[in-house]
């Protein structure tokens, strides 16, 4: 039983391990290209930890930052760990309940050994996973919505899409949008400069967070290094660009990633054929499960909007949480609230709360 750990300088034998994996788990979420993002954007550093035993292996990607440099007076080095924006959590070769509990057991003291305070992840609803990091306890958080993209075209028009969305789809094609594709590594610096343009002003609309305006470095990783597994849709209204999704994939998985939509058009119902063309597409291309994620809570109306597409496609959704040193945790969380008044009831719930800044 050993483990070590891979930083994106072993990108080559992180992308091998991976590729051993079932054709199941080798998911975009895990590759170190995806990571790399993250680093790039100045998220954390990346980190794939490598556990094995007795010929089976478990791989954990994830972000490690440091907590001093947000400016705490601490007694050592302190840091915590995240999974990038996404899904999280182990992909393994084997599971049983030995190889897990061995797995966690490793992994919790290299994180009490290496100062780590505190852990975060949100664990894959396409892959389960998180049955096997129960160090963790993981909590259902929410739902998702996953469709099924192994059911033909006709069964899924009649049968998991609602009524509402045949509706509006129809109403779409009436009032003459058509979708456009581009694979990642075709797409024109034209049509990424409208994508981003949309994606942003959908955010400032939202009032988003500000994590979510990545850096000019994260769009340019993700058009050089991820174009293999990405997909841009559009939605086009005579000449204009009205609609946009940015689809992420490998192999049998596929997520909605980003996107945003010009609200003066919602009456033409973007968004509808968008999605519809998406799915269409996806199918063709050999994937079999295409997640579109969840709602900001539960049950609201992103939420409602998402499972129109996939009746029956709801899933739990589970995050992960642990504090390894709480004496260190609760002080750092105390002067945070004390520094951040005016927000620290917004962010009451969130584990790792002190990385949030007005």
């Amino acid at each position: 039983m050993s483990y070590r750990l891979l930083t994106l300088e072993q990108k080559e034998e992180w992308s091998t391990l991976l590729e051993k994996l079932p054709i199941e788990q080798q998911d975009i979420y895990y590759t170190p290209e995806y990571y790399e993002l993250y680093q790039c954007n100045g998220t954390g550093n990346a980190i794939c930890f490598v556990f094995e035993k007795n010929g089976e292996f478990a791989l954990y990607p994830f972000l490690i930052n440091s907590v001093n440099e947000l400016g705490y007076d601490l007694d050592n080095n302190y840091k915590d760990i995240q999974g990038a924006y996404g899904y999280n959590g182990c992909v393994y070769s084997f599971y049983s309940v030995e190889f897990a509990t061995a797995f966690s057991k490793a992994f919790t003291n290299y994180c009490s050994e290496n100062n780590i305070i505190a852990e975060f992840t949100r664990f894959n609803p396409i892959i389960n996973n998180h049955q096997f990091s129960d160090y963790l306890s993981p909590i259902k958080a929410n739902e998702d919505i996953i469709v099924n993209l192994e059911c033909s075209d006709e069964y899924t028009w009649k049968n998991i899409y609602d009524r509402s969305v045949r509706k509006n789809i129809k109403k779409a094609i009436r009032n003459n949008l058509i979708v456009k594709i581009f694979d990642g590594d075709k797409i024109s610096d034209w049509w990424y400069d409208h994508f981003k343009k949309i994606y942003f002003s959908t955010l400032k609309r939202r009032c988003a967070d500000k994590y979510y305006y990545f850096s000019d470095n994260f769009f340019l990783h993700l058009k050089e290094h991820l174009k293999n597994k990405t997909l841009y849709f559009f939605t086009v209204n005579n000449d204009s660009v009205i609609s946009c999704e940015l689809i992420t994939y490998d192999n049998y998985n596929a997520y909605s990633f980003l996107g945003g939509t010009l609200s003066e058009y919602f009456p033409y119902r973007p968004n509808d054929i968008l999605k519809h063309e998406i799915i269409i597409y996806l199918k063709t291309i050999g994937v079999k499960y295409f997640c579109l994620g969840g709602g900001a809570t539960v049950n609201d109306g992103i939420y409602k909007y998402k499972k129109s597409f996939s009746k029956d496609g709801n899933v739990d959704f589970y995050i992960g949480k642990n504090i390894y040193n709480k004496k260190i945790y609760n002080y750092v969380c105390q002067s945070w609230s004390e520094k951040n008044p005016e927000i620290s009831g917004k962010y009451s719930n969130i584990l790792l709360k002190y990385r949030e800044v007005r």
